[in-house]
């Protein structure tokens, strides 16, 4: 091997030893290339116009426990749960017992709050119950009360989001934003 050819092996060693966080010594795999840790989303709240109530809640996949957890890339803690967030951009990071590290950005959305007692159930009264379908037998949920509501409120998004309920038409955007917007919110009773 030339002068030259070893001087770019060795310039070329020394810029991946640069680059890699990954503490690990001898001939051994560098787990950082092989089995990096990656941030998993487990669940996002959003948050409400003027509040910081969203919530980010993730764990890891690969790499090697322990696992901490960052969501400004200097401050690590052992839960993957980060809340009391306003509504914007966080980059989380994950760091396994190698020194390795992932990240990934996640947005939380500004909500409207939206109250169940003044929007919602009046569109569930106007559209749904009228329907007839709901409560005409034991298969379909009443929407009689809060906990009805509150039981089925993902399906309820899915479907008015999907336009397939209620079956007498599509409801409006603006209820169809309303529904989605209080299910996003956890579906309180407000």
């Amino acid at each position: 091997m030339s002068y030259k050819h070893l001087l770019t092996a060795a310039y070329f060693v020394i810029i991946l030893t640069v680059l890699n966080s990954c503490n690990y010594s001898g001939d051994e795999v560098d787990p950082c290339l092989s089995n990096p840790p990656e941030v998993k989303i487990d669940n996002i709240t959003n948050s409400i116009i003027g509040k910081s109530s969203g919530e980010i809640v993730v764990s890891a996949i690969g790499g090697s426990e322990p696992y901490m957890f960052s969501i400004d890339g200097t401050n690590f803690q052992d839960s993957g749960i980060f809340d009391n967030l306003s509504a914007g951009d966080y980059t989380i990071s994950v760091r396994d017992i190698n020194d390795c590290s992932g990240t990934k950005l996640v947005k939380i959305e500004e909500l409207a709050e939206v109250f169940y007692a003044n929007e919602i159930r009046p569109i569930i009264d106007a559209n749904c119950q009228k329907s007839g379908c709901h409560g005409s037998n034991s298969s379909i949920p009443t929407f009689a009360t809060y906990n009805d509501v509150k039981a089925n409120a993902s399906s309820i998004k899915a479907r008015t989001s999907a336009k397939s309920m209620p079956p007498a038409g599509p409801l409006s955007d603006s209820n169809i934003k309303l529904i989605a917007d209080w299910v996003d919110q956890g579906a309180p009773n407000n």
